[in-house]
Formats: C-alpha cells, sequence, structure tokens
C-alpha cells in the first residue's frame, strides 16, 4: 500500500535532478540538472512558440507576392537545447544558474560537455516525446 501524502509532504518534495559527471569541464566534476517546474517548463515551451511563431510569420512574409511583404526581420536563431539547459541547470539549492541572456556563453563549452547535459535534460523532462507532444515546427496550413 502507498502512502497518501500531506500537503507538507507535496510542498517539501524535492524536484528529479541529476548530477551529471562532465569530464570535459574538469576531473571529478558534475553539474546538476533538474527537472522543470510547471512554471518553467510553462516558460520554456512559450518562448519556443514565440520563435516559431515570429520564423513562420517571417516565412509567410518571405513567401508572399514582394509588393505585399510586410517587410518582417527574420528572428535571431534560437538553439533549442541551449534553451533546454538553461532551464533546467540548477545550483545545488535548486535555483537556476542561467538566463536567456547567458545563451551565447554554452558557445564556448565542449560540444561533448553540452551534449551530456542537454541528454539528461531531456530525459528528466520527458521530452523523448517532445516533437509530436507540445510544438511542431512545420508551419500550419
Amino acid at each position: 500500500m502507498s502512502k497518501l501524502l500531506t500537503r507538507a509532504d507535496l510542498l517539501a518534495a524535492k524536484l528529479p535532478h541529476e548530477d551529471v559527471i562532465v569530464p570535459e569541464l574538469g576531473d571529478g566534476v558534475s553539474v546538476r540538472v533538474q527537472q522543470m517546474t510547471v512554471n518553467t517548463r510553462a516558460l520554456y515551451l512559450e518562448r519556443l512558440r514565440l520563435y516559431w511563431d515570429e520564423m513562420h510569420a517571417w516565412e509567410d512574409d518571405q513567401e508572399a507576392p514582394p509588393a505585399e511583404r510586410k517587410g518582417l526581420a527574420k528572428p535571431a536563431d534560437l538553439d533549442q537545447a541551449v534553451l533546454l539547459m538553461v532551464h533546467s541547470l540548477v545550483n545545488e539549492d535548486g535555483s537556476m544558474m542561467f538566463s536567456e541572456a547567458d545563451m551565447p556563453l554554452f558557445n564556448t563549452f565542449s560540444s561533448n560537455a553540452v551534449k551530456r547535459m542537454y541528454e539528461s535534460a531531456l530525459q528528466l523532462n520527458e521530452f523523448h516525446r517532445f516533437t509530436n507532444e507540445v510544438i511542431s515546427t512545420e508551419k500550419k496550413g
């Protein structure tokens, strides 16, 4: 028989996390990857949605006859893997280590290190089904 949690139990529960060993960043070092909160996941998905809305609007503008174009600027590229890590890497106390403004810093990291962290974030947040679950990068017609 399982234990029925109380309100206090629920509020005291810690989010699932994994300390990922990242030898590319030093001997015996690791980073903590944590499952997103409901709020963090909503912010992450909203940022992706806004990006793809902007990208689709720009693509539609480019496909319009020249006289009908609005002159929309192409949105800056968004590295969705790094965005996922920004929302998943935390300090020992569970607070986020990075913001979206820090994303260019990841360009200086070892690609293998980034891959390790990214794969952990995918697994913890159950994004292996993500493409079909939430957002489609295909244009809606």
